[in-house]
């Protein structure tokens, strides 16, 4: 009778084959699987930032309530020289909400965070910020030539607007 141990070599190269296979498959399911949770872990550690900065929060709160002022900030993008403290100090509000979500929206084209995860609690506030900027936007892009100024913001304002968040269906 044959020696139980050596039947792992007599093993056809069919069922070899196999099991090496399943193995590189489950490697390759397991490296994808953790690549999406640290895409969810580096989105979740940026919300919770975002929660904390007070600057954000505070440029934010700028930029929504100037839409509503009768203030030119399209001119402001482009007179900077003749701009009072108060506007100065409003103006680098905006440029900073601007920048945060230009990097974000980079971010995500990137594949460094998730979309689902930042549409579903951003959403509004980027939308809103995007129209209530344009103008100082248009301004920059006015003064630099450039039509590049925060155009990765704008493609991530313009992506979500052409795809809102739908209500939730009622479980039960």
């Amino acid at each position: 009778m044959a020696d139980p141990s050596s039947a792992v070599w007599a093993t056809p190269d069919i069922v070899k084959a196999s099991i090496t296979g399943l193995a590189l498959i489950v490697a390759v399911v397991s490296i994808l699987n953790a690549k999406a949770i640290a895409k969810k872990k580096q989105t979740a550690d940026l919300l919770f930032h975002i929660r904390t900065d007070d600057l954000y929060i505070n440029s934010v709160r700028t930029v929504l309530g100037l839409h509503n002022s009768e203030a030119n900030i399209r001119l402001w993008a482009t007179e900077e020289s003749k701009q009072d403290t108060d506007t100065v100090e409003k103006v680098q509000h905006i440029r900073y909400v601007l920048n945060h979500y230009e990097r974000l929206s980079v971010g995500l084209q990137e594949g460094i965070y998730h979309e689902g995860m930042l549409k579903k609690s951003q959403f509004g506030t980027i939308t809103k910020t995007y129209d209530c900027a344009k103008p100082f936007i248009e301004g920059i892009r006015e003064r630099t030539k450039s039509d590049t100024a925060y155009q990765e913001f704008e493609w991530l304002a313009k992506r979500w607007e052409k795809s809102p968040l739908r209500k939730k269906k009622k479980k039960g």
